[in-house]
C-alpha cells in the first residue's frame, strides 16, 4: 500500500491514515512554536520550562506502560479517541491560563495522554490492517505523520515571524481542532478486544512484558539505537556550530535530507522485516549504519571545508539508513514478540525504553558534541556496532521462545 492508496482507502486503514495526517499537521505547528510560546509569550523561565519538560517526560513513561496495558483490555480505538480529546483539552488550557503550576500539571497530563495514545497504536493497527501486513502499514503511517508534520512546520513559519500572542493562540487552537477532528473521523471504527491466547493465571500477575527476557533485551537494544534521534536534533547542530569553517546552514540542509528521506524510503526499508529474523537483520543494519555515521562525524573534526561537508552529508545519509532500519526493526519486534491480546502492553514497554533514552540522551550527546576531541563519536560508534551485532542472537533467542499467536 502506497501513501496515496492509504489516504484514499475507504476502509479503516484509510480513515486512520487520514486522521493521522490531519493530527500531524497540528502537531507540526505546535512543535515549531511551543518553546517560544511558553518562554517568550508567557514569560516562563527557561529553567522552569525545562523542569516541566522533564517531569512531563517521566509522566509519559508511566502513561506509555499504563495505557498500553489498558488498550489490551478495552476497545483501543475508543481509548485512543479519548486520549486525543484529552490532549486537545490540554492545549486549550495552555491558552486559557498564565499560571505556571497549572501549565506544568497540564503539560504532564498531555504528555501522559500522548504516550498512552502511542502505545495503543499497536492493537489498533493489528485490528484494522488488512492482510496482516502490520509493519508495512505502520511504516506508511510514519510517512504520513512526517508529511503532516512538515506541512505544519511550514504553515507555522510565516505567523511565527509576527510573534504576537494572538497569532500564537490562533495556531494553538488550530492544533486543538486537529485533535478533535481526528477523534471524530475515527468514531465509526471499532477494534474490540483480542481473545486471550493464554490464561492470565498461567501468565501470572504483573506486566508480562517485563518478565520476557528476550523482549527486554530488544527494548534495551532499541533504546540504544534510538540515540539517533538526539544525534540529529541535539548533537549535530552543536557539532556543526563548533566547527568554524562549516556554515550553520548545513544544519537545516541535513534536517531536510532526513525529513525527505523518511518520507521517500521508510516503507521500502520496512520490507522484509515482518519476521523476527528479519527484524534482527534490520537491527544489525541500523547499528552498522549509525556506527558509520559516527565515524564520519569524528573524521569531520578539523577537516578542510569541502571534506567536512562531504563527510557530514555521508554521515546524514548513514544516519538516515540507521533510523529507518531501527524504526522498522522496533515495529516488527513489537508485533511479532507479543500475542495479539498483549500488543498494547508490549508496545508500551518498548516505547518506554525509547522515551527513557530520549530523556537522558541530551545530556550524553551534548557532552559528545561540545568536546574538543572526537573521542565521544568513536565511543558511540563502538556502542552502535556492539548493539547491532547483538540483534542476531537476540532475534534467534526470541524466535525459539515465541509461540504462534
Amino acid at each position: 500500500m502506497t501513501i496515496v492508496e492509504a489516504l484514499t482507502d475507504h476502509g479503516g486503514e484509510g480513515r486512520y491514515a487520514r486522521a493521522t495526517l490531519i493530527n500531524s499537521v497540528g502537531r507540526g505547528i505546535f512543535f515549531a512554536l511551543s518553546t517560544l510560546y511558553f518562554t517568550q509569550v508567557l514569560d516562563m523561565p527557561m529553567t522552569l520550562f525545562s523542569l516541566f519538560l522533564m517531569l512531563s517526560a517521566v509522566a509519559g513513561l508511566a502513561g506509555s506502560v499504563l495505557f498500553g496495558m489498558v488498550s489490551d483490555k478495552v476497545d483501543a480505538m475508543i481509548m485512543y479517541r479519548i486520549l486525543l480529546g484529552v490532549q486537545g483539552l490540554g492545549l486549550i488550557v495552555y491558552v486559557a491560563t498564565n499560571n505556571f503550576i497549572c501549565l506544568g500539571v497540564t503539560m504532564a497530563i498531555v504528555s501522559t495522554a500522548d504516550r498512552g495514545a502511542a502505545a495503543s497504536r499497536g492493537p489498533i493497527i493489528a485490528h484494522i490492517s488488512q492482510g496482516g501486513n502490520r509493519v508495512s502499514y505502520r511504516a506508511m503511517l510514519r510517512v504520513v505523520s512526517n508529511v503532516g508534520t512538515a506541512i505544519g512546520s511550514v504553515l507555522s513559519a510565516i505567523p511565527l515571524t509576527i510573534g504576537t500572542r494572538p497569532v500564537f493562540v490562533t495556531l494553538i487552537l488550530v492544533n486543538v481542532l486537529t485533535y478533535f477532528i481526528a477523534a471524530i473521523m475515527l468514531r465509526h471504527i471499532r477494534c474490540g478486544v483480542f481473545a486471550s491466547t493464554q490464561s492470565r493465571k498461567n501468565r501470572g500477575r504483573g506486566i508480562v512484558a517485563l518478565r520476557d527476557t528476550p523482549f527486554l533485551l530488544v527494548t534495551m537494544a532499541n533504546a540504544i539505537l534510538y540515540l539517533h534521534d538526539g544525534i540529529l536534533t541535539v548533537a549535530l547542530p552543536i557539532w556543526i556550530a563548533s566547527a568554524e569553517v562549516i556554515p550553520d546552514s548545513m544544519v537545516s540542509a541535513l534536517l531536510l535530507v532526513n525529513t525527505v528521506g523518511v518520507i521517500l524510503l521508510q516503507v521500502r526499508f520496512a520490507r522484509g522485516t515482518d519476521t523476527l529474523r528479519g527484524a534482527g537483520r534490520a537491527g544489525l543494519r541500523s547499528g552498522l549504519s549509525l556506527c558509520a555515521a559516527c565515524i564520519m562525524l569524528a573524521l569531520s573534526k578539523g577537516a578542510a571545508l569541502w571534506l567536512a561537508i562531504v563527510l557530514l552529508v555521508v554521515a546524514a545519509l548513514m544516519h538516515l539508513c540507521g533510523e529507518l532500519w531501527q524504526s522498522a526493526s522496533a515495529w516488527s519486534f513489537g508485533f511479532e514478540m507479543s500475542s495479539d491480546d498483549l500488543l498494547g502492553e508490549y508496545q508500551g514497554v518498548l516505547n518506554a525504553g525509547s522515551d527513557t533514552m530520549a530523556l537522558v540522551s541530551p545530556m550524553i550527546l551534548t557532552s559528545v558534541a561540545h568536546a574538543d576531541s572526537p573521542i565521544g563519536w568513536w565511543i558511540l560508534a563502538g556502542l552502535f556496532l556492539f548493539t547491532g551485532l547483538c540483534y542476531g542472537p537476540i532475534a534467534a533467542w526470541a524466535d525459539r521462545t515465541r509461540t504462534k499467536r
